[in-house]
């Protein structure tokens, strides 16, 4: 279908070279008309059937969509794009797929990133050919890149003819090899893009897959040997947790839990807990579950830390509460609340209640859930430490997630009544302090203030008490303090900080909508995460509008060169997720 006549190429060959006689010119005018130069695709689409000649017309073909491209601005939508489309999508289409064996690699490839840039429903046929050749056959080396530019064409389009064969490709692409290297970020990126319902079965089965740690190996040669199946089963692991979160699947609740049940998968436990997290009631449920030590789940993780610690006998009591409480805290469903509270009232350890009492502090609040906070505060001794950090320090640092002024006083008496010394009380009392700072309205702003200064923090006091002064109880004005320029710097961000909280403690569901608004203005990633968690707190029962202007904004700074406000984002990410869980 390609060949072009060599009558005609011969002719057209002479009079581009300016051979023929200027007598003929009359009678080979009508032939001209009709022949193809090589300024038309159609001239290097004849050429596609010329072994010799397709490297150099894949080429072409490339150049003349740059071109195209760049005449409309980069809108594949403008005439010129789609009518070099029409033109090129069906037989490169076929020549991809009935070439493929004889298509030597460069061309090859070439010629599928050429048909993946068009995102065509045409060109499915040589994107299936290109993740069931490589299923069937896995390459390693990065020049065998077909199904780099296959993938991140399915991630825009979202076939569902080739998600099967996309599933194919991802269970054989080996992320330790060079093409892995070049390929995995693509593949994940996309399978998270456009997910579809029958991979979970084989994602849910992947999770199971054993991992052995590198750095869990007894010699320099056990970790040599360890290190490329470990990066392949941590890619293959991380995306199917992404993906399975995406699916909000409830039968991966318990795969996904015993993934951060298992020591040596410690790399991408927090993924699965997002996971957890997408997933929502059902993940909340089960992890209540846990919350018992009789729960199968907490013997599985007894299990594995016998076989990652070398113990001699399993562990005592409920190894897993934290990481209950984890999932319950961050899911932030309601439902959550009275199963912690109940633990907080039992026979919890110090150290259970303070990881209890922390994740209490992520869930909408109520008066009851709030005594019950204080109360396990009160019961905490001031040496409890989790994993060397102060017990109580924590917790008086998760107290301002409750954005409560009320509950001020207490924290200063707090401050004030802890008994023992040195330096762990010092850090205590300026933990309190500090999470009162953020809280404190106007009317309070005298007695906090003085106790700052009590606590030797007199440069904290300066750093917010401008915007005090300044706003007052106007939420209006703390909304534009949040992005002022001069609150971004490092130095100054406390300022912003502070217009964050008050927003929260003095605002409402208007108020949100507002500072959502105000987040482009926002590039100071402390003040960021703190105005993700005020939009969160104004959002006690979900919102889709708020979810999806989040996403909408997320989405805009991961495309953005500025790769430190997307940075920024984690924040936010999370809030959207705890959105999705608390609204269904």
């Amino acid at each position: 279908m390609f060949r072009a006549s060599r009558a005609t190429y011969a002719l057209l060959r002479s009079l581009l070279i300016g051979s023929a006689a200027v007598t003929t010119a009359a009678l080979v005018s009508p032939v001209l008309v009709g022949c193809k130069n090589e300024n038309q695709p159609e001239y290097w689409l004849d050429k596609m059937d010329d072994p010799q000649w397709r490297p150099r017309a894949v080429k072409r073909l490339t150049q003349f969509l740059d071109d195209a491209l760049t005449k409309a601005n980069g809108n594949k939508e403008e005439q010129v794009v789609k009518d070099l489309e029409d033109k090129l999508v069906g037989p490169l289409t076929e020549a991809y797929v009935t070439n493929y064996a004889d298509l030597d690699t460069a061309t090859r490839v070439g010629l599928i990133r050429l048909l993946a840039d068009f995102r065509d429903p045409r060109t499915i046929p040589a994107l299936k050919k290109a993740f069931d050749e490589f299923a069937n056959r896995p390459r390693k080396t990065k020049d065998e890149a077909d199904i780099k530019w296959a993938v991140r064409a399915y991630g825009d389009m979202k076939s569902k003819e080739l998600a099967p064969s996309v599933l194919a490709a991802f269970e054989k692409l080996e992320a330790h090899t060079m093409l892995g290297g070049i390929t995995y970020r693509d593949y994940s990126e996309a399978m998270v893009a456009a997910p579809d319902p029958g991979w979970s079965s084989s994602l849910i089965a992947l999770l199971d897959q054993e991992m052995k740690d590198p750095q869990a190996a007894k010699t320099k040669e056990q970790a040599r040997d360890l290190v490329d199946p470990f990066r392949s089963q941590q890619f293959w692991q991380v995306t199917a947790a992404q993906v399975l979160g995406e699916l909000r699947d409830p039968a991966a609740v318990e795969p996904l839990i015993k993934v951060i049940l298992t020591p040596a998968k410690s790399s991408i436990a927090t993924t699965a807990l997002l996971a957890l997290v997408k997933i929502g009631k059902p993940s909340v449920d089960r992890a209540i579950k846990m919350l018992d030590e009789k729960d199968p789940l907490v013997s599985y993780h007894k299990k594995e830390l016998v076989k990652a610690q070398d113990l001699k006998e399993e562990p005592k009591g409920n190894p897993a509460l934290s990481i209950a409480a984890s999932i319950i805290g961050l899911t932030s469903r309601s439902e959550g609340l009275a199963p912690l509270m109940s633990i907080l009232e039992g026979k919890a350890d110090n150290t259970d209640k303070v990881l209890v009492a922390r994740e209490l502090a992520k869930i909408p609040a109520t008066p009851a859930s709030k005594e019950a906070f204080k109360k396990a505060f009160e019961s905490i001794p001031l040496d409890t430490a989790v994993q060397g950090t102060p017990g109580l320090v924590l917790l008086a640092e998760a107290a301002a997630q409750f954005y409560d002024p009320s509950m001020i006083p207490w924290m200063l008496e707090m401050a004030e009544k802890t008994k023992g010394g040195g330096e762990e009380k010092t850090a205590l009392q300026q933990a309190l302090t500090m999470s009162a700072l953020k809280l404190a309205p106007a009317k309070y702003w005298a007695e906090v203030s003085a106790a700052a200064k009590k606590y030797k923090m007199d440069d904290l006091v300066k750093g917010a008490e401008a915007v005090v002064k300044e706003c007052g109880d106007k939420v209006a004005c703390y909304l534009e303090a949040v992005e002022k320029s001069v609150y971004q710097e490092e130095k100054n961000q406390l300022g912003a900080i502070k217009a964050a909280y008050m927003i929260g403690v003095l605002g409402n569901a208007e108020s949100r909508d507002e500072l959502i608004k105000h987040l482009d203005g926002i590039d100071n990633a402390a003040v960021r995460f703190v105005a993700a968690q005020t939009i969160d707190y104004l959002t006690p029962k979900g919102d889709q509008a708020v979810q999806d202007a989040l996403n909408a904004i997320i989405d805009k700074n991961a495309k953005s060169p500025d790769t430190h406000k997307a940075a920024g984002d984690s924040g936010l990410r999370q809030v959207s997720y705890r959105l999705l869980a608390r609204g269904s």
